[in-house]
């Protein structure tokens, strides 16, 4: 996704996530409900070993639900202004940005299509790409590299 306006330009990539962190934590509440209700009938009936089995079932459950919710709105923000490159990065809540001189970054793309973007930078190897799609990652570097091209003359 590119981003126009005067002099910057931006990507954003993100991940594809179906459900936002509320949506997880309504689907949760509902899936407890249901299934505490089916287990407590069982419990009724004399059956108590459903019990701690939808127990263990439920914290299974959350365990995993926590940890997409957790990274459901991660992202990669790339923008180019006023002679910058600023790389923001947001993984589990936690925001990173980094700023570099254009005229110092480099771009490369190993040989093999499931490698990510490497952005070198005073000795430093930065992978960029990890939510774009592998058929876009030729493209993006492309575009990248001509309005690096643009920022840096």
């Amino acid at each position: 996704m590119v981003n126009s306006m005067s002099s910057q330009v931006q990507w954003v990539f993100k991940k594809n996530c179906s459900f936002t962190p509320k949506q997880v934590g309504l689907f949760y509440i509902a899936q407890s409900g249901f299934s505490l209700i089916v287990a407590g009938f069982f419990l009724s009936q004399g059956v108590w070993l459903i019990l701690p089995f939808t127990i263990l079932e439920l914290v299974v459950l959350g365990i995993a639900l926590l940890i997409y919710a957790r990274h459901a709105t991660d992202y990669e923000r790339i923008t180019l202004n006023n002679g910058k490159l600023v790389l923001d990065t947001s993984n589990a809540g936690a925001v990173k940005q980094q700023i570099f001189n254009p005229s110092w970054v480099r771009l490369e793309r190993l040989l093999s299509p499931r490698k990510l973007i490497t952005m070198m930078y005073q000795g430093q190897k930065i992978e960029i790409g990890q939510f774009m799609h592998v058929s876009l990652r030729n493209d993006f570097l492309h575009e990248l590299n001509q309005e690096l091209k643009k920022h840096v003359s």
